[in-house]
Parts: structure tokens; sequence; C-alpha cells
């Protein structure tokens, strides 16, 4: 397939995302396992898969570079990216440090393993990325200036993208996302929000509808791509919530619900 400017986006449900392009393939925060209920994080009861895994991590090949956001089991999952690995062994892994800390304990390579500075435009694989901080909720901050949580800011060909990760707003944050570039194509943001019946159950919040609605004005955002709403039904917020927003606040903004599995294409 001849891309030509052309992104194929494939959501792989809750955070994730296999994005094709013209210099090839890269992945951002894919949960391709029920590793959180097998690893013993959260209860089958609250945490088992609202659907099933749309690509089997195996099959998945010729992927230059994964982006994970930060250290949690639905972002950072051993049970894809070691299979992942193994199909794609010269894999690029940019992740922050106590991501990178917890995969070499598992046996992944220094050589895959790349912590990005803050805000400094790196290439790698033809793709220009930044690394930009995500609060969730408060910043993490090591004694070497490492965030424990990302977003990325992602040049590829001519469409700049924003993953947010997980996050909640802070000050700064649309100048931060902007350091590099004057406004973002394609914008994942998550909307499920946050309250304190999920809290008490461990379940730290993000951006609710209206904040992304807005963090994507901001930005200038031509296309918003809601995410991490869909994987467990106990951190799902109803669609409407934001499709009234939209209603009211910005009728103009591009938005697109996409669904694990379904694939959308964009060209700038």
């Amino acid at each position: 397939m001849e891309f030509n400017g052309l992104l194929k986006i494939t959501y792989l449900g809750q955070a994730g995302a296999l994005i094709d392009w013209s210099g090839g393939r890269f992945l951002i925060d894919p949960y391709l396992s029920n590793y959180v209920v097998a690893g013993g994080i959260g209860s089958a009861e609250l945490f088992s898969r609202a659907f099933p895994v749309p690509l089997a991590p195996e099959e998945i090949t010729q992927v230059a570079v994964l982006f994970i956001t930060h250290d949690h089991a639905d972002h950072c999952d051993p049970d894809t990216i070691l299979p992942l690995l193994t199909s794609n062994p010269a894999l690029h892994i940019v992740c922050p440090r106590p991501a990178a800390d917890h995969l070499r304990s598992l046996g992944v390579a220094e050589e895959n393993l790349l912590v990005p500075q803050m805000g400094k435009l790196t290439e790698l694989a033809g793709l220009q990325f930044y690394a930009v901080p995500a609060a969730h909720y408060e910043f993490e901050v090591d004694s070497d200036g490492n965030y424990s949580y990302l977003g990325y800011v992602i040049h590829a060909g001519e469409t700049w993208l924003y993953h947010a990760g997980d996050t909640i707003l802070y000050d700064d944050m649309a100048e931060k996302i902007l350091a590099q570039t004057k406004s973002i194509d394609l914008a994942f943001l998550p909307v499920n929000g946050r309250d304190g019946w999920r809290e008490r159950l461990g379940m730290i919040g993000n951006l609710d509808a209206a904040e992304a609605l807005g963090l994507a004005q901001q930005i200038h955002c031509e296309v918003l791509i809601p995410i991490h709403n869909d994987l467990f039904q106990v951190n799902h917020v109803n669609p409407a919530v934001l499709a009234d927003l939209l209603d009211r606040r910005a009728p103009r903004q591009k938005v697109h619900w996409l669904q694990p599995g379904e694939k959308f294409f964009f060209q700038k």
C-alpha cells in the first residue's frame, strides 16, 4: 500500500494504537492481553477485558518504534511487549525511566530501550518526536529529572499527532505540547475522567470530556480521538457526555470515536 502522506491507524482499545505511515509502522501503549487480571494486579470481576484482543502481539511485525507512556499494566504490558520483541527484535522502545527499569528486569536488552529527554526533538527510525510531561495526578520526577508519566508529540511524514497517555490538566500543558509545532493534527486524549468512587477502587483518573475538548481546542487539534474509555466497564463514561459538550461548545470540532480493531485513515 502506498501511503504518500496517509496514516493508517488501527485502534487497539484503551490507549493503544498501531500506526502505519510512509516510513513504516509504530505502536503506542498496546494492551493485547489480560495481564491486569492474570498478573494479579486487579480482580477479574472489575478488570477483565470488555472486548476481545483485536490483534495478537506475535502477529504484529515490521514495527520500528514502540512508545510507552508509563509503567501501568494497561500501558506497559509484559504479555504484549515480550512477544512483540520476539517478532520485532530490533524494536526501539521509547519509555519513561520506571518503565525502562521494569522492562530491563524482564530481560529486555539495553539497546532496545530509550528514555527520552523532556521536550527534546529526537529522530528515530524516520520519526521525529518529543516527550511532554503527564500529570497522573501529580508529576513524579526522579533526581535526574526523569518523569514517570509522559505524553508524546510525534511527527510522522506531514502529520503531527499527540498521545497524552494518562493525565489531568496542568499549567502550560498546551504550550509544552506545541513546543515544536503550531498545531496538532490528531490528538489521542483520555476522556474517562475521575471521581471519588473509582479512586477508592485504586483507579487514578484522567481528563474528563470537557477538559479533553478544551485541551483539543487549545492545541488547535484537527481530529480528537477519545481514548481510555472502553477496556474496563468500571472505568467507562457515557460518550454522550462528550457529544453534548460538542453540540453546545464546539460543533465544528472533528471527533472520531474508534472501536477496537477499527482502522482510521488520515491525510493532512
